[in-house]
């Protein structure tokens, strides 16, 4: 998926958020940022930061997972909190043997 279709989406989903609230863009707008930014979010013409996406999640009462869940899990994929994880190895890494020069 290309980055302006994600954005796009995500937009939708503010919207929708917004309409499930029963709320304007003014209403949202106050609660978290400004009108002009918001609408623009919603048109998909902007790239929100996650704190951007946090305070309009609160001022909706959704997650930022609902405003950003763009696409259904793909069969046979196993959603990330499902999954057994283990960290990465700790400590240096080997240094790579270097050959002799000639």
């Amino acid at each position: 998926m290309a980055f302006t279709t994600f954005l796009r989406r995500v937009g939708n989903n503010l919207r929708r958020a917004r309409w499930a609230a029963q709320k304007t863009q003014e209403e949202v707008a106050a609660a978290a940022l400004t009108f002009r930014l918001l609408a623009e979010l919603e048109r998909g013409h902007g790239n929100p930061t996650l704190k951007t996406l946090f305070q309009l999640a609160r001022a909706l009462d959704v997650t930022v997972a609902e405003l950003v869940d763009v696409q259904a899990t793909r069969p046979g994929r196993i959603p990330l909190k499902d999954r057994k994880l283990e960290p990465p190895k700790r400590g240096r890494k080997p240094k790579p043997k270097r050959l002799a020069k000639k």
